[in-house]
């Protein structure tokens, strides 16, 4: 397959692993974040997946964590309340850590999909 999928949370593309067809459910391989496949032609059309919002964030961050190999430490439920009342807040995922509430902040954030987190042994 030669199309690519435009993800809402992380704005990248990336191409998906197998053949999708409408109503099939997607993981970003980028971010971790599911979403729902509208349409398949012209081109793949997809949107996240509707969850409630605690359910859609630890989700999310355990498939990130799991795809990148990465392990929390003991300030998980701290991270995630973060997330959450920001999410209340502010209308998204941003990165509890940071005070800018910008694209490049949403959970999990540029630097953190960008292997900061794998060079530094820790977020931020």
């Amino acid at each position: 397959m030669s199309q690519t999928i435009y993800c809402p949370v992380c704005r990248v593309n990336f191409k998906p692993k197998e053949e999708l067809k409408p109503g099939a459910v997607v993981i970003c391989r980028v971010c971790g974040a599911r979403m729902e496949v509208l349409q398949v032609e012209p081109e793949i059309e997809a949107r996240k997946y509707p969850q409630e919002p605690e359910e859609e964030i630890y989700d999310r961050v355990n498939t990130f964590a799991e795809l990148k190999g990465y392990v929390f430490k003991d300030t998980k439920k701290l991270v995630m309340d973060g997330l959450l009342q920001k999410k209340e807040e502010y209308g998204d995922f941003f990165c509890p850590c940071r005070f800018d509430n910008i694209p490049e902040n949403i959970c999990p954030c540029l630097e953190t999909r960008q292997n900061q987190v794998k060079k530094e042994g820790m977020c931020l």
